[in-house]
């Protein structure tokens, strides 16, 4: 069987597209390549075409990498099991394409922790 992969998809938790994927949280990307690895083999010897696996990035952007870093707060527990991005829009844009690049995953979910300016930076971001 000829496998495809996904087109990059970028979406925000909480919205329509995020809920159909399949989402992995991993502490770090080498384990979240791994587990794309192992989902996408476990599809492939079920017969199935493999599905597009997302995954999950807590993010705080903000204009200039030190305001995100100001204001992140972190969760100990939540940041010890997941990925989280405090930066730049421009910085999260190159994680994204780096991501899939390096297919650690075929989608990514945003998860915005970082308060209303996150949100509204990341809607432009998509935006663009």
């Amino acid at each position: 069987m000829t496998v495809s992969r996904p087109a990059l998809l970028v979406t925000v938790d909480g919205e329509p597209g995020a809920a159909a994927l399949t989402r992995v949280r991993a502490a770090d990307l080498r384990l979240a390549q791994r587990q794309r690895g192992y989902l996408r083999a476990e599809d492939e010897r079920a017969g199935r075409e493999p599905g597009a696996v997302a995954l999950e990035v807590d993010v705080v952007i903000d204009e200039r990498a030190a305001d995100a870093r100001a204001s992140y707060a972190p969760d100990h527990a939540a940041a010890e099991q997941g990925i989280t991005y405090v930066g730049t829009p421009s910085g999260l844009r190159s994680l994204i394409e780096d991501v899939y690049a390096a297919e650690v995953a075929d989608a990514v979910v945003l998860r915005p922790v970082g308060g209303a300016r996150t949100k509204d930076l990341i809607a432009t971001l998509l935006a663009a």
